[in-house]
């Protein structure tokens, strides 16, 4: 792999995540489902905020944790042929991509569920894992551990403080519009991004 090509590919994994990571937790079915849950049992703010960051944190975590998996299967299997890797990011790229499109053309509003749904099963919502990583990854298989490293935590920093975000502006009753937006929206909004990726790293390996 060329050198100018690793230099650029590092800014264009760290944005990607940080783009995703905070464009993912403006969808009301990740946040919304915490407030109904802090309403029904009138946490306080400092305790509702805390459940946000920490749920913010667990989504990221569990993210990676696929992620590298899907990284170490993908080292495993093409071992010499390392290079294939990016082609095969790029491929899915555009595949999750697509899932993310087909996804928000047949998802149901989920808000309707809540009143009458288990707290866990209200909370596991906003701390589901985001596989749209699992391409991001397998795309800085080349880059060194230190950079793979700050796309990480990036990752888990961006979710963190963006759902929270989100929670505290509900609090205060900033988020009205938010709520109101279909998660479908946002779900577009993600694919094109990765497809961006997807090109600019096609485009940049040339």
């Amino acid at each position: 792999m060329p050198y100018q090509h690793k230099v650029a590919l590092f800014p264009i994994l760290l944005g990607t995540v940080l783009a995703l990571g905070g464009l993912h937790m403006i969808a009301p079915d990740h946040w919304v489902p915490l407030t109904v849950v802090s309403n029904r049992l009138n946490y306080r703010k400092g305790k509702t905020l805390s459940y946000a960051a920490l749920l913010g944190m667990l989504h990221a975590v569990t993210s990676e944790a696929i992620a590298g998996v899907a990284l170490l299967i993908g080292v495993l299997l093409v071992r010499e042929y390392i290079t294939y890797m990016e082609i095969a990011s790029i491929l899915l790229l555009i595949a999750v991509g697509i899932y993310f499109i087909v996804n928000g053309y047949v998802e149901e509003e989920p808000e309707s569920g809540y009143a009458v749904a288990s707290i866990k099963s209200i909370l596991a919502i906003s701390a589901f894992p985001d596989f749209a990583l699992i391409p991001i990854m397998l795309a800085g298989s080349s880059l060194s551990a230190i950079n793979i490293i700050w796309i990480l935590v990036a990752f888990i920093l961006i979710s963190t403080v963006s759902l929270a975000i989100m929670v505290y502006a509900s609090t205060r009753g900033l988020s009205k519009a938010l709520e109101k937006l279909p998660p479908r929206y946002i779900d577009y909004i993600m694919a094109g991004i990765l497809f961006l990726t997807a090109g600019i790293i096609a485009f940049t390996s040339l």
